[in-house]
């Protein structure tokens, strides 16, 4: 992605979680992560980044990302994951579907994982050194 571009997150509890994944996904529970951002038509990855557009202030504003806190405290105990580590593995997901990544099949659901944890991998050695 070009380095100006701009992603939020935002940390909500389950509460807000589950009214944002019924009113979006019609799944009345709560869910770790979600994203919205522009669409990218069944592109994914670089192709994806080349069908993002730049507002008229030409700001690059590719989506946002809400994670449930309660469900990522869960996850990680349950993981047996440090909360920081949970936490960076699902703004990756969630960055995953903002490039057009999907998890909806087994295949596409294995790849993200992978590609999840291989960037909080890489953002865990490069805290390190």
């Amino acid at each position: 992605m070009p380095p100006d571009a701009r992603i939020t997150v935002a940390f909500i509890d389950d509460e807000e979680m589950r009214a944002l994944n019924k009113r979006y996904r019609k799944s009345d529970k709560t869910t770790d992560v979600l994203s919205f951002g522009q669409p990218v038509a069944r592109a994914k990855g670089e192709a994806a980044v080349r069908r993002l557009t730049r507002d008229a202030d030409g700001e690059l504003e590719v989506g946002d990302i809400v994670i449930s806190a309660p469900q990522a405290a869960r996850q990680a105990k349950r993981r047996k994951h440090r909360l920081g580590r949970e936490i960076a593995f699902l703004a990756a997901h969630g960055a995953l579907h903002l490039l057009g990544f999907e998890d909806e099949t087994p295949a596409g659901y294995r790849e993200m994982v992978r590609l999840g944890t291989a960037a909080t991998d890489e953002g865990v050695a490069a805290s390190r050194g």
